[in-house]
């Protein structure tokens, strides 16, 4: 059955429902549609948030609703066994709500138990995807853990079989031959490495790497752990340092000590070092089997940094994938009615209701607020404000793939519009989302940044949430970027950086991450970007990109004022 054969009327009983307006054979006509149709009963658990939003997991609000059914709740009665009279205001919309949900919980965990033998969350270790079909992915092994990122690069040309392919790829520990280039590899510690090639290094860990030959300048930070880089002749620790290293093709070894200073272990005996040496700012020294000894410090032999000038605006604006402003082309009377759905690029349809439907998302225009800072162009002024579970959908010229080896950045604006006056579901988002249907919890895959209901940014995928305090302000703006990594053959991994109303935004991408992703394995296709809010809260959204690049997500420029 597909999304399609959802019953026309279900629209309509399940707004009364929410409004307390069926009565009673209209009460059984949804309840029927509840039990025998699996996607109304999907459409109903995300309107109810039973799963929508970053409050919770579909899973745990299960599980209460059948400790419920245990504790004595009964399903209700076939319609033609119950009271003819109406559902009652007030208190006879909580028992509604209950008795529908747990008649609806109660088919789906006898369905699971008689296909499965088991409920849900008790489930063996299988991983089942959303095809159906068990997965032929290993689980991912400790090892498979990313430990840098290749941040920039010059003129590069590997020599290994798997090299990386672009600037921003994460890299697993492996090893590494740079024919001829410069790259810079940005550890998770918080080291940068520069290699100039020829070079043949392999990367241990996020705090050590080992070069067989070539030339590395290493910039540490005194806030890091210790780094340690191992040549065939000694192994260096950083202290506060930047410092290169030069291996010749037989092992001898130079150490030039720009700044700070490094601790020298042999790894052999050398004459005159019988206790590990520093070697202080300023200073160079030779290390060979038969050599230890001062050289002049040359500092113009090393190349310190990657090449290259800033990207002009005409090549970011083609790394820019969608953007929308939320521009109303027309202002009408009131504002608030302003047709905003239709602003932008990249785009295949206007921002709607629903996924599969074509009515237009709910949602109050702001043409006169912006939450960008500073105000490029005037076709950037307006933004949205979504409240009470509103939720609008639009779909991607390009979907993001994360079957593939790419690299995507998504940013916005977003602002809780007001401090709640009553307890519930404060959360706002915007997420990715997969045509996918997760077999166990009848909801779409999907990644999701936002703010949870207590206020603190959140990034939620597949089986994992990351949050992080401090909790953020209401009436405050923040600038949300998120990066996601895709690999075709190896772990994915997603990052999410808040920036507060006076922090600067860099132009390359953040050493410090709000929230991280553990690595982890999908192959989905996300055609879908949804913009929601929880039904106790109010926020207002603006200036979404989606891009290739860093660069493209945070350039506040006007990108329909640049050409092609």
């Amino acid at each position: 059955m597909s999304l399609q054969e959802i019953p026309p009327e279900f629209d309509e009983l399940l707004n009364q429902f929410l409004e307390d307006e069926l009565s009673a054979d209209e009460f059984a006509a949804f309840e029927k549609t509840l039990r025998e149709n699996p996607q109304a009963r999907n459409y109903y658990f995300d309107v109810l948030d039973i799963n929508s939003g970053i409050a919770g997991n579909r899973t745990d609000r299960l599980r209460e609703l059948d400790r419920v059914i245990l504790q004595g709740i009964k399903a209700p009665q076939p319609a033609q066994e119950r009271s003819t009279s109406p559902p009652s205001r007030g208190g006879g919309r909580g028992i509604a709500f209950l008795l529908v949900a747990a008649a609806s919980v109660s088919v789906l965990l006898l369905t699971e138990w008689i296909m499965t033998g088991h409920f849900f969350w008790n489930q063996p270790e299988q991983v089942v995807q959303p095809d159906n079909k068990a997965s032929e992915d290993p689980p991912l092994a400790l090892s498979d853990s990313y430990v840098a990122t290749l941040s920039r690069s010059f003129d590069c040309k590997w020599g290994n079989d798997n090299p990386p392919r672009f600037s921003g790829q994460r890299l697993l520990s492996k090893n590494l031959t740079l024919l001829q280039g410069i790259a810079e590899f940005r550890f998770d510690s918080g080291v940068r490495l520069v290699l100039e090639g020829p070079t043949t290094i392999s990367i241990d860990s996020a705090t050590c790497a080992k070069i067989a030959s070539g030339s590395v300048v290493l910039h540490g930070y005194e806030s890091s752990p210790e780094f340690e880089l191992v040549t065939p002749q000694a192994r260096f620790y950083d202290i506060g340092t930047e410092y290169g290293a030069k291996v010749a093709e037989d092992g001898g070894t130079e150490l030039h000590v720009f700044q700070g200073a490094v601790r020298v272990q042999p790894e052999i005996e050398l004459a005159q070092i019988s206790a590990p040496l520093v070697v202080n700012e300023g200073n160079a020294r030779l290390i060979e089997p038969e050599t230890n000894k001062q050289i002049n410090l040359e500092p113009t032999r090393f190349k310190r940094e990657v090449p290259g000038q800033p990207k002009a605006l005409t090549a970011v604006r083609k790394e820019l994938l969608a953007y929308d402003s939320f521009h109303p082309p027309k202002i009408a009377d009131p504002a608030r009615f302003s047709d905003w759905r239709n602003s932008g690029f990249g785009w295949t349809t206007p921002w709607r209701s629903r996924a599969q439907k074509l009515s237009e998302a709910p949602g109050k225009s702001l043409p006169q607020l912006s939450l960008q800072p500073d105000q490029k162009s005037k076709d950037q002024t307006g933004s949205i404000e979504l409240e009470r579970g509103n939720t609008a959908w639009r779909s991607l010229e390009k979907p993001i793939r994360l079957d593939t080896d790419a690299l995507y950045y998504l940013s916005f604006f977003i602002q809780q519009a007001a401090e709640p006056t009553a307890a519930g579901l404060h959360y706002g988002n915007i997420s990715l989302q997969s045509d996918q249907i997760d077999k166990l919890t009848g909801q779409r895959d999907k990644i999701m940044f936002g703010v949870n209901s207590q206020n603190y940014p959140t990034l939620l995928l597949k089986g994992q949430t990351q949050e992080k305090a401090p909790p953020l302000l209401p009436e405050t703006t923040y600038f949300y970027v998120a990066k996601i990594v895709a690999s075709e053959n190896a772990p994915d991994q997603i990052f999410l950086r808040v920036f507060y109303e006076d922090e600067t935004i860099p132009d390359q991408e953040p050493l410090i991450w709000t929230c991280v992703s553990t690595p982890f394995k999908d192959s989905n296709i996300y055609p879908h970007i949804r913009i929601h809010a929880g039904k106790s809260s109010k926020y207002r959204f603006d200036e979404l990109r989606i891009g290739s690049s860093w660069e493209s997500v945070v350039n506040f420029q006007d990108p329909n004022k640049l050409s092609e």
